[in-house]
């Protein structure tokens, strides 16, 4: 089957909530087209599940917030800002949920990564300022450290922006890297543009130099390096040799520091951190083991782990940690360095030496 197969035939006449996203969207793949279909499914769908709605609440305030910049940009062009003065005061999130495919993949997929950031901060608790203030063992930065007590803080103010209560219409910051801002920032001008050109047919020269002029204007703003894993590797870079410490890691995971404990980490495997909290929370557990076996955790640091992921992975039953447990003992140091070194490369490469091993004859 192609990677970019409508599948319209088989889906449409099942019950899956497929039908909107895939009307017209040929060109989407597969497992993106799938990703649209639950996540703007039915709102009582029983596997609207809280990652999805996480999801949508970080995407839909990061829609809010932008469009929200945008808006108040345009006041050069007075023409432009009269029109979406007469518009709803929300127009691009409406407009992505009745057209889910303008998400692209790599934005879908770091909103679920947020959003499974969001729900394991808040499930499993975060570290806070008084906590962080007076934490339990002296070898983790603390905020009333005179060197880093302002990167401590830092952190636990970027963790608690995601953590803010809110429906999927109230603003987030879009702390985004700066790619997949650029990303969401032109689907929400395209959104607005389209909107005003209705409302004003004969202006499409004005509305298109407004919008280039106030999109561009917005983006020079941004700033990526708010975000809270940005935060967490800015700490652990001002850390320096303290983190050579072995048992930093897990001191970090005990005292529920988990960015820290991430950045950690992805520090010691020379991995994005990014790329290390998406294997964590979203990524297949034969992954997650060898993370594990590459720190030189133990079976117990393991099963102590997979316990911690607990509130975003809620298929971790006892059965299963049990079974992945006795799959760890197995599993070689070597086999694990291996793994982790395979991570290392770009994700075009081994994507496509995936695809070429499974279509290879043996």
């Amino acid at each position: 089957m192609s990677a970019h197969s409508p599948l319209a035939g088989m889906i449409m006449a099942d019950s899956w909530p497929m039908a909107r996203v895939l009307a017209g969207a040929s060109a989407v793949p597969v497992g993106h087209a799938i990703d649209l279909a639950y996540m703007f499914g039915e709102e009582d769908d029983a596997r609207h599940d809280a990652l999805l709605t996480e999801t949508r609440r970080q995407l839909g305030g990061c829609v809010a917030a932008v469009e929200m910049a945008l808006r108040l940009s345009l006041a050069h062009a007075p023409a432009v800002a009269t029109a979406l003065d007469a518009a709803p005061a929300s127009i691009a999130w409406p407009v992505l949920r009745a057209q889910p495919t303008l998400i692209s993949p790599p934005l879908m997929a770091h909103m679920r990564m947020r959003a499974a950031v969001a729900l394991m901060l808040r499930q499993y608790g975060q570290g806070d300022l008084e906590q962080m203030g007076d934490a339990s063992d002296e070898r983790l930065p603390s905020a009333a450290d005179p060197d880093l007590g302002a990167a401590v803080a830092a952190l636990a103010l970027a963790e608690g922006r995601w953590l803010m209560p809110g429906g999927e219409d109230q603003p987030i910051r879009p702390d985004l890297p700066a790619e997949l801002f650029a990303d969401l920032l032109w689907t929400v001008a395209a959104c607005l543009a389209n909107a005003v050109q209705r409302a004003t047919p004969d202006d499409e020269g004005a509305v298109f130099a407004a919008f280039d002029r106030s999109s561009w204007a917005v983006l020079a703003d941004h700033d990526e390096g708010a975000n809270p894993i940005a935060q967490a590797d800015r700490l652990v870079r001002q850390l320096g040799e303290a983190t050579d410490d072995p048992s930093l890691i897990g001191i970090a995971l005990d005292q529920r520091r988990f960015l820290l404990f991430c950045a950690l980490a992805a520090r010691r495997l020379r991995l994005p951190t990014t790329e290390l909290i998406a294997i964590l929370l979203l990524g297949p557990v034969r992954q997650v083991a060898a993370l594990c076996r590459a720190l030189g955790g133990s079976d117990a640091d393991y099963r102590l782990l997979l316990l911690t992921l607990r509130p975003v992975r809620p298929s971790l039953t006892d059965a299963a940690i049990v079974a992945a447990a006795e799959r760890y003992a197995g599993l070689r140091q070597s086999d694990a360095d291996a793994a982790v070194t395979a991570l290392r490369t770009p994700v075009a490469f081994r994507t496509r030496l995936d695809h070429l091993r499974g279509v290879s004859p043996a």
